[in-house]
């Protein structure tokens, strides 16, 4: 039986591990919940937890039976965790919670994490570790690149795609065939109706295109 760690303990993390025991329950994921990889020494005692952090996701030397998905819920910093995994030769698994609906003929990368009521449509294709958050709709032929994340209610019509670590807030819009470069953000309710480049940020209705900020 598979033995899954989830790499980050914050609230995020926590949300997955009740994903996953859903998902075994129902019969969906024939696995078993080991316990948390996070650096930060989280104190998990107020949440009352039956697992905790069994190690630093920076340390952790993978072993037979074991795979990894990735909940921190900023795309870059996910990818970036993600890459440091697999160089060290973790595998990973994908958590889809039994209340989702993934189309028989959808692609869904290894790494992603589908919570309640997010719907994947027909033909559609999913990178790797990407998060489709409760209530998010991703339309038929959407492409999704790697490390995406759709927050909750947000939408995308079909045939649009969407490049590497794009964040889409919480219900925001963005209406069909478009293009959305990589590391692009979409703000919390945008109606996006045309292409947004890579590295910007989409935000109103109609959207307007604003530089990202810099760090």
């Amino acid at each position: 039986m598979l033995k899954i760690l989830i790499a980050g303990a914050g609230g995020f993390g926590r949300e997955v591990l009740t994903y996953a025991l859903d998902a075994i329950a129902a019969g969906r994921l024939d696995a078993t919940v080991a316990g948390f990889l996070d650096d930060t020494d989280p104190d998990l005692s107020p949440f009352g937890l039956d697992i905790g952090v069994v190690g630093c996701i920076d340390a952790y030397a993978p072993a037979d039976g074991e795979a990894v998905v990735v909940a921190i819920g900023n795309p870059a910093a996910r990818a970036a965790v993600a890459a440091g995994l697999e160089q060290r030769g973790a595998r990973f698994v994908s958590v889809i919670h039994p209340l989702a609906w993934v189309a028989p003929t959808a692609q869904v990368g290894a790494g992603c994490i589908v919570a309640p009521f997010a719907t994947v449509g027909p033909w559609a294709k999913i990178g790797r570790h990407v998060v489709i958050n409760t209530h998010a709709g991703v339309g038929h032929d959407v492409v999704l690149g790697d490390a995406v994340e759709m927050a909750p209610h947000a939408v995308c019509n079909g045939w649009t795609s969407l490049g590497p670590q794009v964040f889409v807030g919480s219900g925001a819009v963005l209406t069909a065939r478009l293009e959305i470069g990589a590391g692009a953000k979409v703000a919390a309710g945008a109606v996006v109706y045309s292409r947004v480049p890579e590295g910007v940020t989409a935000m109103g209705n109609p959207a307007r295109m604003m530089p990202l900020p810099k760090d």
